[in-house]
């Protein structure tokens, strides 16, 4: 179910709305192709240096931003990661998207104000709660990946070249992609060692894509020395969950998968078990007893690193990554398949939680930029 997204920026001029001295910025505009109407749809807006003036006059987070119909009406929206001058982004619900027609809403700000109208819960299909921390590469850095899950565990992008780039077009949104091109590892990256690896219960959740050329490239993981938790991808299509710590170990592994696809993959830690799901399959194995600690020797977590920092070791191979998530409990197996199914986002704005929003599996949105 595609959705053509376009944001038309007219610039500050004045306009009256009822009960709210707001000033008009634009226009969004969304196309619904389909043959059938959508109900309280969920829309992205995503607001960049060549279709919007980040001025003095929008708040240094975009909290004085507002969105309402053409009659006036303030729609239910939240706004997400927001860098000032550089990117900003919301997700506005509209009420009814008519088949095979465009629909037209305002973009205003209010002076003199920081209060941010969001609301999270209007606007999600489910909230789910026990996220640490979520990386989804939607910064305008090429340096740093920052934590939008609200725990800042920011972490830093390794073997950047200028002829690499780092951010490549995911699904959703700008992703991070590491590979070996030309004899160089790019891409990567390293968040600083926290206690949340050592104990179990967590989760690890990432949307990737991996090519078929990838060999044993850890996705995420303090695996270092044969002590620590990953998730790993093997070479052609296969996807391994481990915690080892030398003498002792358990591995829940998944083989024939679909390569050079996207792949929502889900790796549970718990301290009895670990599971693995990828897509619509899964497995599971045993944490022998002797295993109570599942980082012993407080390594940094590593993002499409290997202990040795390497990405990838055939040429012209990479791994794309959309997101990837650390969280603080087990998911559930209907929570997995909730993710799995539908768009998902966290923001700062409402830490520790993830917005589950009714965009199917079908990627109903298309993002265009327009200046």
């Amino acid at each position: 179910m595609p959705i053509i997204v376009s944001f038309e920026y007219i610039g500050e001029k004045s306009a009256a709305l009822p009960l709210q001295p707001e000033v008009l910025l634009g226009y969004v505009h969304i196309y619904n192709p389909n043959s059938f109407d959508l109900n309280d749809w969920p829309v992205y807006v995503r607001f960049t240096q060549d279709n919007f003036s980040f001025s003095d006059n929008i708040h240094e987070n975009g909290n004085n931003l507002r969105f309402r119909s053409l009659g006036g009406n303030l729609l239910n929206y939240f706004l997400g990661e927001w860098y000032q001058g550089e990117f900003g982004e919301a997700f506005v619900q509209i009420p009814t998207l008519s088949a095979n027609s465009t629909t037209t809403i305002k973009v205003t700000y209010q002076p003199g104000t920081n209060n941010d109208l969001s609301n999270f819960s209007a606007v999600a299909l489910q909230i789910l709660s026990g996220l640490y921390a979520e990386w989804r590469f939607c910064h305008p850095s090429n340096y740093t990946i920052y934590d939008s899950g609200g725990s800042s565990w920011n972490g830093q992008i390794i073997y950047l070249s200028e002829n690499y780039i780092n951010k490549t077009t995911g699904y959703f949104d700008i992703a991070l992609q590491s590979g070996y091109e030309n004899w160089v590892d790019n891409g990567g990256a390293k968040c600083p060692f926290r206690d949340v690896t050592k104990t179990p219960p967590f989760t690890w959740e990432a949307f990737i894509y991996p090519s078929s050329g990838c060999n044993e490239c850890q996705l995420i993981g303090t695996l270092q020395n044969q002590r620590g938790s990953q998730i790993y991808i093997l070479y052609g299509d296969t996807i391994r969950a481990l915690v080892w710590d030398g003498d002792y170990s358990a591995t829940a592994q998944l083989e024939n998968l679909n390569f050079e696809n996207w792949l929502h993959v889900a790796g549970l830690f718990d301290e009895n078990y670990i599971a693995l799901y990828v897509n619509e399959s899964n497995t599971s194995a045993a944490v022998p007893s002797n295993i109570t600690d599942f980082n012993p020797d407080n390594n940094l977590l590593r993002i499409e690193l290997n202990e040795d920092d390497i990405t990838t070791w055939d040429p012209n191979t990479f791994i794309r990554a959309d997101y990837i998530r650390h969280w603080s409990r087990i998911l559930s197996e209907s929570e997995i398949t909730l993710l799995r199914n539908h768009y998902s986002v966290a923001t700062s704005r409402f830490p520790n939680k993830v917005c589950v929003l009714n965009w199917t599996e079908d990627k109903p949105q298309v993002f265009i930029e327009c200046s």
